[in-house]
């Protein structure tokens, strides 16, 4: 072994440098670009996790709306009277979870439009209620629903979320 030694002649490994005795460690421009690339991952977490918050918050939205629809029919249906519920703003109850813009597209209408004042959605007593479809509109997005006449159900549904 020490004959091994002997032939290499190589010095222990020191944290000295070759060129002119410094240590060696990182410059402070490879630990700037470390952390700007770390930072850069860490916006775009951020910015994809605020996207998947927002879509959350728009699904939520439209299954208080699509709740409401079906609960005016059930209590209708229970109280053998027309149930009426006026379209505005908070018409849904999803106030709290969708600040937004409520347009309406009746039967017969092409295009989406703001209810007008004391406009109403009447729920009949027989089980059916007036197929109309519902959009809400916010800076997250955009909610567009469509309910079916015979269940109040959604038969058609459009979640779009921006950014």
């Amino acid at each position: 072994m020490r004959h091994l030694n002997a032939r290499t002649n190589k010095r222990p490994a020191t944290l000295l440098d070759q060129r002119g005795g410094r240590r060696a460690a990182f410059t402070l421009i490879e630990v700037i670009m470390a952390m700007t690339i770390i930072l850069l991952v860490i916006g775009v977490a951020v910015l994809s996790i605020s996207g998947v918050r927002d879509e959350d918050k728009l699904r939520r939205a439209a299954s208080v709306i699509e709740t409401t629809a079906r609960q005016n029919l059930l209590q209708a249906l229970n109280s053998q009277q027309t149930v009426r519920m006026e379209l505005s703003a908070g018409a849904f109850g999803a106030s709290d979870e969708f600040n937004g813009m409520l347009q309406v597209r009746r039967v017969g209408e092409k295009v989406f439009r703001k209810p007008r004042r004391g406009e109403a959605w009447e729920f009949s007593p027989t089980g059916i209620c007036e197929p109309i479809e519902v959009r809400i509109s916010s800076p997250a997005g955009q909610i567009e629903i469509g309910f079916d006449p015979l269940t109040a159900c959604a038969k058609r549904k459009s979640i779009q979320v921006k950014g």
